[in-house]
């Protein structure tokens, strides 16, 4: 599953947001680049489509996003990771593995081990 910049850009802004209303994630995004708000919920509504961000609606005006961290979600990070790694290879792997951000501990050892595995299956 490909996603276009700008869902990279709500998808990034409801992460940070948790559960946001849509004129909340347009805030968040503008901070980053210049965009219309119909643009911002067009790409809400594309990303509900495809199962990436769950919708509760509280009233017929008032609706609220968050991230679906389910199968979709896991899918597509998969494609962007092995985008990635196609791209720039081992580099890119070395890179994710050394900067970790702010990725748990337990989390981060589950990552190395599926390196290792991944590594071992190259070779």
């Amino acid at each position: 599953m490909d996603l276009g910049e700008l869902e990279l850009a709500v998808l990034r802004a409801v992460r940070n947001l948790g559960s946001a209303s849509s004129g909340s994630i347009y805030e968040e995004v503008r901070k980053s680049r210049d965009v219309a708000y119909t643009s911002v919920t067009t790409t809400l509504y594309r990303l509900v489509n495809k199962d990436l961000i769950a919708m509760r609606k509280v009233s017929e005006k008032k609706v609220y996003y968050r991230l679906k961290a389910g199968r979709a979600y896991k899918k597509a990070l998969a494609s962007m990771v092995d985008r990635v790694v196609d791209t720039f290879g081992g580099a890119a792997v070395s890179y994710l593995v050394d900067n970790p951000g702010g990725i748990p501990q337990a989390e981060l050892a589950s990552l190395k081990t599926q390196v290792e595995k991944r590594r071992s299956r190259e070779k």
